[in-house]
């Protein structure tokens, strides 16, 4: 039960108790005798979307699980070029497959009953070459997670003209497939300290997202580089970045704001406040999208007065929704509930009670709308997309 394990540790060191951590048990019904088939909802932009993965290795920075330097694989979605042709991609990564299968079947849900659809992007398709650079946002995924676990939301961003950079926080991920064959685990121990969090895993994390936006700065600069798609380093718009996560993978966002400037505004999705951001506070915009029942409420960061932060915090939460609701997590789980696979208690504990295309058609909208406003989009008309974040289940601070 590793997983569940490490989502409690995160818990305990943030002195809460997190909304994923249920009960274990198995699904009454009985499996169908075929898989079934969960699918991800299209993306709701007029680009079509490729993906493409990209290895990294800093030679100035060594793992702090390992004697060896510092190894990354990035996931990358972005505008595709008109009328791109190719194969459609995996909805996860093979380590982000592999983890999703184990979180499963701790919720109890019967090996070989389910299996994941392809996503809406097409595998290292061209990109876009019609002059118009695109905003880059950075996101990291939650503790133990790998990038894929927000594909809902990334393709989404994606397809409006955003490209969107996801970090495999190498080591702390369940799992990153490396292109040589490799296959790292993660090397948090279940019973490390709770220092381990503040210590460890954020400021590496907050070191892996500045060394992507380093690579990304040094391949815009390369018209025609090799390594990513065609088109794509001319298509980064650096000038305007900006990063979101969920969970830990908020943490994150709000540190390495904090670290560098170069981010401009951020979205945390769940995720406590830590580090240094915590009593030093912020110059640019975050907004802060919590589940219905966060843990985090009332903890340093998430109080409606942050008294040492300049730039604009907005606190919302979603009606209806727990923790596992800002990532994949709440599109996989009703799919499979509803043919009984997953105990409906369980399913509510992780994801809550809201409807499901309902959920992610807000996140999706808050997400687009807080960047478009922050990046002056969509014809930098502020009052329509303010109207888009008036929804009756987006409620203020509680």
């Amino acid at each position: 039960m590793k997983r569940r394990g490490l989502r409690q540790q995160f818990a305990a060191v943030a002195a809460a108790t997190m909304a994923s951590t249920v009960p274990v048990g198995a699904a009454q019904a009985a499996p169908s005798e075929r898989p079934v088939v969960v699918t991800l909802p299209a993306p709701t932009g007029n680009y079509p979307v490729g993906v493409s993965d990209w290895y990294l290795d800093d030679a100035d920075r060594a793992d702090p699980w390992t004697s060896g330097r510092r190894e990354l694989m990035v996931q990358i979605w972005y505008p595709a070029a008109d009328g791109s042709t190719g194969p459609t991609a995996e909805w996860m990564p093979p380590g982000g497959r592999e983890e999703q299968a184990e979180y499963l079947t701790e919720l109890g849900v019967p090996s070989g009953s389910w299996t994941l659809a392809h996503s809406h992007s097409l595998r290292d398709a061209p990109a876009r070459a019609d002059g118009k650079p695109f905003p880059v946002l950075l996101n990291s995924p939650g503790m133990d997670d790998t990038t894929g676990w927000s594909t809902a939301q990334a393709e989404d961003l994606a397809s409006h003209g955003y490209i969107v950079v996801a970090i495999n926080h190498t080591h702390e991920a369940f799992a990153v497939q490396f292109p040589d064959g490799r296959t790292e685990h993660t090397r948090v121990p279940l019973d490390s300290p709770q220092h381990i969090l503040p210590d460890v895993l954020l400021p590496t994390r907050v070191a892996d997202t500045r060394f992507v936006l380093d690579r990304l700065a040094a391949v815009a600069r390369q018209p025609g580089h090799t390594e990513l798609p065609q088109h794509l380093a001319e298509d980064l718009d650096l000038s305007k970045v900006g990063m979101f996560g969920h969970s830990l993978g908020g943490s994150t966002t709000a540190q390495a704001m904090h670290d560098d400037t170069r981010i401009r505004a951020g979205v945390d999705l769940d995720g406590p406040i830590l580090g240094s951001v915590a009593a030093d506070g912020l110059d640019r915009p975050l907004l802060m999208l919590a589940s219905d029942t966060s843990p985090w409420f009332g903890n340093p960061g998430w109080e409606p007065r942050w008294e040492t932060n300049t730039g604009m915090k907005i606190p919302l939460r979603i009606a209806g929704t727990r923790h596992m609701s800002l990532c994949d997590q709440q599109i996989i789980l009703p799919q499979l509930s509803a043919p009984g696979l997953l105990e409906p208690a369980e399913k509510a504990r992780a994801v809550g009670t809201i409807d499901a295309s309902r959920s992610l058609d807000l996140q999706r909208a808050t997400l687009l709308a807080y960047f478009d406003i922050n990046f002056s989009r969509a014809g930098a008309d502020v009052p329509r997309m303010l109207a888009r974040l008036a929804q009756p289940e987006i409620l203020p601070h509680p």
